[in-house]
């Protein structure tokens, strides 16, 4: 249980590290489980701008998570 809530606390530490429209972005989808539209319909924005949050903030977080310095950019 003290690693599942260390897990927890470190994944939680890069979620709070994240720009504010990427974390609620990638919150709305992967907590709430909303859809694309969903998420532009409540931010505001289109889909294709969500689409790229949820890009940036999946690589920030894996990059944070897996020890990779996040200021590295990856080619898409």
């Amino acid at each position: 249980m003290t690693v599942a809530r260390d897990e927890l606390r470190h994944l939680q530490a890069a979620l709070d590290r994240l720009p504010l429209r990427t974390r609620e972005a990638i919150v709305l989808r992967r907590i709430h489980g909303l859809s694309r539209a969903e998420i532009a319909h409540r931010m505001g924005i289109n889909e294709i701008s969500v689409s790229r949050y949820l890009s940036r903030a999946i690589c920030a977080l894996a990059d944070t998570l897996h020890g990779e310095p996040s200021n590295i950019r990856r080619k898409t």
